[in-house]
């Protein structure tokens, strides 16, 4: 049984949880990348993907309304199994585990007309997650895959409820579709 090594570059889409709109988040699709590097014997793989998104959040106070970016950045371990094989492609089921960070740019604002400077922390969590994945072999050195993933992870909120400003921890997501262009190192 040959040991395989492929390291991939990532582009694709990320779509924020639908709830986090009302963090007042923009949830619309987004442009992601990354990369990722896997070790494989026979209908296994692991390894470890960096991936990269951005978003906005909209913040409005009396006198001030601004969009800070907010970037996702997660390292995860990646673990992914061969299910079937056909027409010259392997159906992969794929898990992946590892933190996530979140910053904003602009990390911190002045409330008008010279108030406090408040500042965004960066936040830092555990995430995991788990997809499908098609792979094709282009010739004997390089491969092609599409990917789905669905991940999840946990954030402490605040939002307001009428006049109660409501503070809570939960579980919100993204779902990604990645294309990925690998390179193969094969060793028999």
């Amino acid at each position: 049984m040959s040991l395989s090594l492929a390291c991939g570059l990532l582009a694709g889409l990320a779509l924020s949880d639908p709830r986090l709109a009302d963090l007042q988040w923009d949830v619309s699709p987004h442009p992601a990348w990354g990369a990722q590097v896997l070790l494989g014997r026979g209908h296994l793989a692991a390894g470890a993907r960096l991936w990269r998104t951005q978003t906005t959040q909209r913040i409005d106070l009396p006198g001030l309304s601004v969009e800070p970016a907010v970037g996702l950045t997660s390292v995860e371990l990646v673990g992914l199994g061969r299910l079937a094989s056909f027409a010259g492609m392997e159906l992969l089921l794929s898990g992946s585990a590892g933190r996530l960070h979140l910053a904003y740019d602009p990390d911190q604002i002045t409330i008008p007309p010279s108030g406090p400077q408040v500042s965004f922390a960066p936040v830092n969590e555990w995430i995991g997650g788990a997809g499908l994945a098609l792979r094709r072999p282009l010739g004997s050195r390089w491969s092609l895959g599409l990917g789905v993933e669905g991940r999840f992870f946990g954030l402490d909120t605040a939002h307001r409820s009428g006049p109660t400003i409501v503070y809570q921890r939960e579980t919100l997501g993204d779902w990604s579709a990645r294309l990925e262009l690998a390179r193969l190192f094969v060793r028999h």
